[in-house]
């Protein structure tokens, strides 16, 4: 009988001076969820891109259906019954659902003179066959980009039930589901565990390990620090390998005493851009002292409204800052209002990262004393201011003019928060601020947030954790293709929020 059907053994990959994995050694059994958890950077994505074949190790081996192998890429792996299903999901948007499944792998019937031509009736039955087994319902003809989020994920994981995968990675699968999908795609994962298949199930969501999977491991600094059945360990226990040994820091939910207005958007809306969602009729008001949060399944038009309101997308509506209307006004002259701006991806869009800490740090300033005199920089002043936005936000770092792409996940973004937040602006628009941050990092990001609130700025807060919208916000907002569906409070039950999270119908 197969005892390991996926495993590594001290396996050690180093990048240079970083060691990445140092003599990591776990395995996952048939028809057992294995969840591997640690801090950003801790060396779970390097073990997971060796076991993939995407990666040789250093030294160590992987072992397959207790066969030890070698892979020379993917391709090996899928051919070992390996797949993985990635935080961004590889199916083409222009395909429909069917076309996506049979990619790379499509079967074949022989027409006329011997041509081979796909046989999609073939295709469709092995799909519906297959979506049937698992439980689920799929519409094959629809297009991929148009299918709902957890839609799309679960046909990713019949494409690879289908290439015969026997082992199953699930990098972040949660991230953005809505609860009740939530809950759809671990019915799922254990239905697929009780026909035999091996899980490992990639997470940084405790509670969810906790409910989910049979085993844990933690890696730390490239090393096993910890792994044990979840019945013989608790939430607290594993948290505290993840930060060694330490207690990580822990949220204090404290509401704002909201005050004045000082957003005020009425009836905005725009038109779809590259493929982007449109926005439709949307009015709304942030005050001082107040955090409003944005939820939604990710794609509804949640970022496209942050980039209007910032004036990165151009709209039409009226949006007023203070009294001021600010309308058909660009990005630089919003800023100049008021107006700081988190971006979702901080490594493309809200950090130059081939640049200095210094000068991302002071980016946005540097045409105005004292940094700029009219003419040339102030280097003087421009260290000096550096230092002071990064101390006042506790940034870690060895010198200003290293690389800001140098500095960890948390590091970076405080980063952002500290050019941001330096020039007092009346409403900070902030998109998904923990995103690849470790534990420690999301506590002291949420702390920066509400100190900024509680000194009478508005935020506005865009975030696929649910967890994260519920423990900061004094109110939530649910967006639903492009449109705001409904107001609750913070402390509403998350079914609630939920459900409107999945409306179908909200849009045009």
């Amino acid at each position: 009988m197969t005892t390991i059907a996926l495993g590594a053994t001290d396996i050690r990959k180093s990048y240079g001076p970083v060691l990445a994995n140092q003599g990591i050694s776990l395995s996952v059994g048939p028809g057992e969820i294995h969840a591997v958890v640690g801090e950003n950077g801790a060396g779970k994505s390097t073990l997971m891109r060796v076991l993939q074949g995407i990666e040789r190790p250093d030294s160590g081996h992987v072992t397959v259906m207790d066969r030890d192998v070698s892979f020379g890429g993917p391709a090996d792996a899928l051919a070992e019954g390996i797949g993985m299903v990635h935080q961004e999901f590889m199916l083409a948007p222009d395909l429909s659902l069917l076309e996506n499944l049979v990619l790379g792998d499509e079967p074949v019937r022989w027409g006329r003179g011997a041509l081979a031509l796909i046989d999609w009736k073939s295709a469709e039955a092995q799909g519906r066959e297959l979506a049937e087994r698992i439980g689920i319902e799929v519409d094959w003809h629809r297009r991929a980009g148009a299918a709902p989020v957890h839609i799309q994920q679960f046909v990713e994981i019949i494409r690879l039930l289908r290439r015969g995968t026997r082992v199953l990675i699930l990098d972040e699968p949660t991230a953005v589901l809505a609860p009740q999908q939530v809950n759809e795609l671990f019915d799922l994962v254990r239905r697929i565990r009780e026909d035999g298949t091996a899980i490992l199930f990639i997470s940084h969501k405790i509670g969810e390990v906790m409910s989910l999977a049979d085993r844990v491991t933690v890696i730390r600094q490239g090393k096993i620090a910890f792994s044990a059945a979840i019945a013989e360990t608790t939430g607290e226990e594993i948290a505290s390998h993840i930060v060694d040994g330490a207690k990580p820091v822990t949220d204090e939910v404290k509401r704002g005493t909201p005050g004045k207005a000082v957003l005020e958007v009425t009836g905005l809306s725009a038109a779809t851009v590259e493929k982007s969602h449109p926005l439709y009729d949307i009015s709304f008001s942030v005050h001082a002292g107040e955090i409003v949060g944005l939820a939604g399944v990710a794609g509804n038009g949640q970022i496209e409204l942050m980039e209007a309101l910032s004036g990165l997308r151009r709209s039409i509506g009226r949006v007023e800052l203070a009294g001021v209307d600010l309308s058909g006004l660009g990005a630089d002259r919003r800023r100049a209002a008021g107006i700081g701006y988190v971006s979702p991806d901080r490594r493309q869009e809200g950090l130059a990262i081939e640049a200095s800490i210094e000068e991302n740090t002071i980016a946005g300033s540097h045409r105005s004393r004292p940094i700029s005199n009219g003419l040339w920089l102030e280097r003087s002043a421009m260290k000096r201011v550096a230092l002071e936005r990064l101390s006042r936000l506790s940034v870690k770092y060895g010198a200003l003019h290293d690389r800001v792409g140098s500095l960890s996940g948390g590091n970076q973004q405080r980063v952002v928060f500290a050019r941001e937040i330096a020039v007092s602006p009346q409403l900070l628009l902030v998109s998904q601020p923990t995103r690849g941050v470790d534990l420690n990092g999301i506590a002291a990001i949420h702390g920066i947030l509400r100190d900024f609130r509680d000194a009478g700025g508005a935020v506005l807060l865009v975030s696929e954790e649910l967890d994260e919208l519920q423990v900061l916000s004094d109110r939530i907002m649910v967006m639903v293709r492009g449109r705001i569906v409904g107001t609750l409070g913070a402390d509403a039950d998350r079914r609630e929020i939920g459900r409107l999270m999945v409306m179908e119908g909200a849009g045009a």
